[in-house]
């Protein structure tokens, strides 16, 4: 990430929560993938069918929700005020929990199904 001396705090962390924003959403692409690749069969075998459906329509629940962000922080909003500052903080921090929340929950999928 190329930082650039003419720009804000805040925009200089809008930037990097891009790009955090981005890697989770090549992560859950993945997540996508793999789960398109799973074999039906072995799932029915150990009752897995329905967890994996609830983690793809989680996947896509949270890429909707990360899409809208990404838009949003594609768009650099200078802050005036804590206030501003403190919204784009609790707003990425619920996003990066909503994420790893998915992520361990995916981990822990494949875990139990190996």
């Amino acid at each position: 990430m190329q930082v650039n001396n003419e720009q804000s705090e805040s925009q200089i962390i809008q930037k990097r929560s891009l790009n955090e924003v981005k890697s989770w959403m090549l992560d859950l692409n993945e997540i996508s993938r793999e789960c398109n690749d799973i074999e039906i069969e072995n799932l029915k075998e150990k009752n897995l069918m329905s967890e994996l459906s609830n983690i793809l329509e989680n996947n896509k629940l949270i890429q909707n929700i990360l899409l809208e962000y990404k838009n949003v922080l594609n768009n650099p909003t200078e802050c005036i005020d804590l206030e501003c500052d403190l919204f784009f903080y609790k707003k990425h921090k619920k996003n990066r929990n909503l994420y790893l929340e998915h992520y361990n929950s995916y981990k822990n999928f494949k875990n139990n199904r190996t």
